[in-house]
This record gives C-alpha cells, sequence and structure tokens, in this order.
C-alpha cells in the first residue's frame, strides 16, 4: 500500500488574531503538503502590499520549483493576495476562505477590531482580541475545541501584528487589477457571513456557512481546495489519472472528510 500524496505546495494564510492551528482541519486532510507560515512582524503604517512583498521574500525558496497553490483565510485571503503579486514563480492559483477581492462596506466586527487595534493599549490588545473571539465562536457554531482554539491563538498573537492587522484591513484599497499573467482567484463563502458579506461573486457558496467556514464546514472547504489544485497542478492529476473511477473516487472522499496524515488510502 502507498500514502496519497499531492505533488506541489498549499500555502494557506491564516486569518486576524490566528495562526496555522486554525487549519487543523486542512492539514488533517493535506498533511506535509499544507504550510501555513508564521507571521512576519509587521512596521508601522505599513500597507498589506509593502507587508507582503517583504513576507514574499521569505516564502521563495531558492531551488524550490515545486507549483504553489497560495489560498488565505479573512483578513489572511487579503494578504494573499497582494502576495501573489509578488511570488516568483508566481502561484498557480488564489483560494480564498471567507475573504473577499474588493473592499466594501466593513460590518459592525471589523469596525470593531479596528477600534481594537487603535484604541486599546498594546499591554492589553490580545485579552481584548480574546474576548472578541468568542462573539464568533458562539454565532459561527463552533464547539468548545474550536472556542478554546480561537482564545488561546488571540492570546499568542504578537500584539503589534494585532494592532496593525487591524488598521491595515480597514485601509486596504483592494489588489492590483490582475493582469494577462496573473493567477486567477477563486473564492469560497458563506451564504450567511456576518464579518465579510457575501456579495454574490463566490464561486462556491454555502448555505448554511457563516464565516469559520473551515472550521464549521471543513469537508466542503477541503473540497473546494483539493479541486483547485487539481485542476491547476497538472502533475496532481498524475496521482488521480481518473478521477471518475469508482475505488479513487472512495480515496478522494476520505482525504476531503479529513483523514489523518499518514492514511493508507491505496
Amino acid at each position: 500500500m502507498r500514502e496519497l500524496t499531492l505533488p506541489g505546495r498549499m500555502v494557506l494564510i491564516p486569518g486576524y488574531a490566528c495562526d496555522g492551528r486554525v487549519f487543523g482541519p486542512q492539514r488533517r486532510a493535506f498533511g506535509d503538503r499544507l504550510e501555513t507560515p508564521d507571521w512576519i512582524a509587521p512596521k508601522p503604517n505599513e500597507s498589506i502590499r509593502h507587508y507582503a512583498q517583504r513576507w514574499a521574500e521569505t516564502l521563495c525558496r531558492p531551488g524550490d520549483d515545486r507549483p504553489m497553490v497560495l489560498g488565505g483565510l479573512s483578513f489572511g485571503g487579503l494578504v494573499a493576495q497582494e502576495l501573489a503579486a509578488c511570488i516568483e514563480p508566481a502561484p498557480r492559483c488564489v483560494l480564498l476562505i471567507a475573504s473577499t477581492r474588493i473592499p466594501e462596506r466593513w460590518t459592525l466586527p471589523v469596525q470593531m477590531a479596528q477600534l481594537l487595534g487603535r484604541l486599546v493599549p498594546g499591554a492589553s490588545v490580545n485579552k481584548a482580541a480574546s474576548l472578541l473571539s468568542l462573539p464568533f465562536a458562539l454565532r459561527d457554531g463552533v464547539d468548545d475545541a474550536g472556542k478554546k482554539l480561537l482564545r488561546a491563538m488571540a492570546r499568542d498573537a504578537d500584539p503589534a501584528m494585532l494592532k496593525w492587522a487591524a488598521a491595515a484591513a480597514i485601509d486596504w484599497p483592494g489588489a492590483e487589477p490582475a493582469g494577462p499573467d496573473a493567477p486567477p482567484v477563486y473564492s469560497i463563502h458563506g451564504r450567511d457571513d456576518w464579518v465579510i458579506p457575501d456579495d454574490g461573486s463566490a464561486d462556491t457558496t454555502l448555505d448554511l456557512g457563516r464565516h469559520l467556514i473551515n472550521l464549521s464546514h471543513a469537508e466542503s472547504v477541503n473540497r473546494f481546495l483539493f479541486d483547485h489544485m487539481l485542476q491547476h497542478v497538472p502533475e496532481a492529476q498524475q496521482v488521480f489519472p481518473a478521477i471518475e473511477n469508482p475505488r479513487l473516487t472512495a480515496q478522494r472522499r476520505l482525504l476531503l472528510e479529513g483523514a489523518p496524515a499518514g492514511t493508507p488510502l491505496v
């Protein structure tokens, strides 16, 4: 028997007050093919675009020519779109999870985060972010383990990062118009997202999804990520030469449902 692995790199950027732990359900599905890089320290009043330009230098590894699929959750989706313009070679596609391509009227939770970033002293910002995570968890139906995780990530976050990201999200002018060689951008969104409302432009919409869909609707989000990786990384098609084959479809379903890394699928 052999393990099912995906060629290439899948790099996912976490959301506000989060780190790579927020992608637990995705890591269980994609194993070591999933990378969730640590945030770098922001500079005062730095734009998301300039931040991404600096961060891209650490994500581009000399001699690593594996095709990359780049994505981001919520605020991380804004950063991912800016990163895509800086990375060489460019990612094959950009995948947005509960995020946006164009800044719109921000909802009350985002405005609260902005006030948190600009008014709360640095010594208290983590505690405030931890408290702010509770309504997110309750509104999105996250279980007790998820609530504990969200609070822990907020407490562990760099206070300077929390304050910078809150202001930078509001000031983000949107991604630059895509050129002919720009990677395609796809999005998955919850129809009832109360943080970044669904504007009808998402490629995949989850009827009962809210904001934290990577946790509450992990199987659907995993399928979205996996399908687009298959579409844009031809090397992955070599792993699944005939996806309609019933046996291969069963293997794929096991992966999408979050089989533990290392599960023998063939």
